[in-house]
């Protein structure tokens, strides 16, 4: 009787053994997966932060790929390399110093990270050719951006592009 407690104790303890180290036997590790979608998550607030929100061009270098590629959906235009869009930044923010992009929703999924985020700023310099209004503007923005190797390698912007236009018109009226 005693043999047989110590035979099912025994078998217990190797299942139980078994159970909690399978997922590291299978590299089916979820911990593993959910660090990836939140590291890809932290590089995306940190560079929002950064670049948008303090205009800070030196960190392009660190965040972006060198080969990075932004797809401007409304006009279906692409932006090439990390210059032309450290470029794009600094003429987008002599346009409204003070542009602000706040986070509203963060998703990610494999090497994929989703943002809505609502964007503010006062035009305060010539922007796609028009003269500065000094209107306030306020839009709604989705972007997906792809990682890879630790970098922002390509990004899908939809901004919500009538409406900037529209208040910016409002102020010539």
């Amino acid at each position: 009787m005693i043999g047989r407690t110590i035979s099912l104790w025994f078998t217990r303890l190797i299942l139980v053994s078994l159970i909690a180290v399978s997922p590291v036997i299978t590299g089916c590790s979820r911990p593993t997966s959910e660090s990836v979608s939140d590291s890809n998550k932290n590089l995306v607030r940190y560079m929002n932060d950064q670049v948008w929100n303090q205009g800070n061009l030196d960190v392009i270098d660190e965040l972006y790929a060198l080969d990075f590629v932004r797809h401007f959906l409304p006009d279906g235009s692409e932006l090439r390399g990390i210059d032309s869009f450290r470029e794009h930044v600094r003429q987008h923010r002599e346009a409204f110093p003070d542009w602000r992009e706040d986070i509203q929703h963060i998703v990610a999924e494999g090497d994929l990270v989703v943002l809505h985020f609502v964007s503010t700023g006062t035009n305060a310099g010539s922007w796609r050719g028009s003269p500065a209004t000094g209107r306030k503007i306020q839009i709604d923005e989705m972007s997906i951006l792809r990682i890879e190797g630790g970098k922002i390698a390509e990004q899908w912007l939809m901004p919500d592009i009538f409406s900037l236009q529209q208040q910016l018109a409002r102020a010539n009226e």
